[in-house]
């Protein structure tokens, strides 16, 4: 791929994951609002804390999880990488920015790889203010109280 495609290729990939993670989380408030009514914050609010959190958690994993795996995906495609395991790994790596440089990639999917690091960036980003959001509706004001 020239760099123009890479730059192109990959930009329309963040901007999918991006798509991706905004609609889980966005698929997720009806039930966050379901489960707010069955769990009543003046009766168990560490426990409702406790559900919200997980659910979060959930949420962010599966959001990230259905990321990584198109990323692994799409190098096993486009980089000379020999198997799928070598390819979620390195989209992994480079996902989260650890980027260890046992596996690099030729000239011609290279700048796609850096688009992958920009996804990780941006939604872990939105992950962490997802959560941080959900926490400071659900927990207690005092923190342990019961």
């Amino acid at each position: 791929m020239s760099n123009l495609q890479q730059i192109l290729f990959g930009s329309g990939l963040l901007a999918l994951s991006a798509v991706i993670h905004v609609v889980a989380v966005a698929l997720s408030l009806p039930l966050f609002k379901w489960l707010a009514g069955l769990i009543p914050d003046d009766r168990h609010p560490l426990r409702r804390g406790i559900v919200f959190l997980l659910l979060t958690l959930g949420v962010i994993l599966a959001a990230h999880t259905v990321q990584i795996w198109t990323w692994a995906a799409v190098f096993l495609l486009i980089a000379d990488l020999p198997d799928f395991g070598t390819s979620f790994y390195f989209a992994t790596v480079t996902y989260t920015t650890l980027g260890y440089g046992d596996i690099v990639l030729g000239e011609g999917s290279r700048i796609v790889a850096t688009f992958c690091a920009i996804t990780g960036l941006l939604t872990f980003g939105i992950s962490t203010a997802f959560l941080i959001g959900v926490l400071s509706k659900v927990l207690p004001e005092k923190f342990g109280d019961h």
